[in-house]
């Protein structure tokens, strides 16, 4: 009995070890940790629960812990290092058929404002290219079907692309579930994002967004910021996430940190006060950039660039 306790204390001390240098690492751009993938590793704590039972020699628990050790620092080091959707494709096998959907809204003349609601299931999420439509949208996934609902109100339009239901068969080669957008770069948008456990890749410095919220569960989050509105404000709402945001030099920009237990990185920003953090143009600056931080326990890096 002594010798498991033994054991188990070792492997505890190590996994937190080598989470801490994870973080570390990850906090100053050495290491990129997916934590969208990570957090699909949860299966593996029935291993661990698995060899505790079956298994009462203690040295032969030893070894089965070092080998499960090593298989989860494995697969954490190699997403780490070449990317969860390369590593993904290296084991893909077919699955359930994938269900290709295109949407797209005209843009209609006196249209100056746009709103677009997100809500998708977990899968990828890229917002990084220009249309002439006011909208344009295409999914690929073999988990359920897309819906998109517009409404006019004088001159703002709003968007609605709604994830609808979930495929229960089982999918041997895993599931999929993609979305790359499309926005008119010629008018003011406004973006709620509800994301859940995604990748997401959003490339927003050709847009005009006056603010954006962003709600995500174990998700990897990449958002660069453009300097085409006077005032951006952005709300981020994360559980566990790895999210970076790059914002413009041009650009003030002033954080409100309520991320407790999360690991922050904001270098070329000052603390103004409880909680607050500005870059030395944000009195000046005419451009400005807010963001609000709301976490879990996150990996956040804010960046200019």
């Amino acid at each position: 009995m002594e010798g498991a306790m033994k054991v188990s204390r070792i492997f505890a001390g190590l996994l937190i070890i080598v989470l801490g240098l994870s973080l570390f690492l990850s906090n100053f751009d050495v290491l990129s940790l997916d934590w969208h993938f990570i957090f699909r590793l949860w299966p593996l704590l029935l291993v661990f629960a698995g060899i505790s039972v079956l298994v009462s020699n203690p040295k032969l628990k030893a070894v089965l812990y070092a080998v499960t050790a090593i298989l989860v620092l494995v697969w954490v080091f190699s997403v780490a290092s070449v990317g969860w959707g390369n590593f993904r494709e290296i084991f893909h096998n077919h699955g359930s058929p994938v269900h290709h959907q295109e949407f797209s809204q005209d843009f209609e003349k006196g249209v100056r404002r746009a709103v677009l609601s997100l809500s998708s299931g977990a899968g990828s999420v890229y917002l990084n290219d220009t249309t002439d439509k006011l909208f344009e949208a295409n999914t690929e996934s073999n988990i359920g079907d897309y819906s998109l609902n517009a409404d006019k109100d004088g001159s703002t339009e709003r968007l609605d692309l709604a994830f609808e239901g979930k495929d229960n068969h089982w999918s041997w080669g895993g599931s999929k579930n993609k979305v790359s957008l499309k926005l008119n770069p010629n008018i003011n948008w406004k973006l709620n994002m509800d994301v859940g456990a995604c990748s997401a890749d959003f490339d927003l410095s050709q847009f005009a967004i006056t603010s954006m919220d962003i709600k995500a569960g174990a998700s990897s989050l990449k958002i660069k910021l453009g300097d085409k509105s006077d005032t951006t404000n952005v709300n981020l709402n994360t559980g566990v996430s790895s999210a970076t945001i790059y914002v413009p030099q041009s650009s003030g920009c002033q954080i409100r940190d309520e991320a407790k237990l999360s690991s922050k990185s904001f270098p070329d920003f000052a603390k103004t006060g409880d909680n607050l953090y500005e870059t030395s143009n944000f009195e000046n600056a005419n451009k400005k950039i807010l963001i609000e931080i709301e976490a879990g326990v996150s990996s956040i890096k804010i960046r200019r660039y």
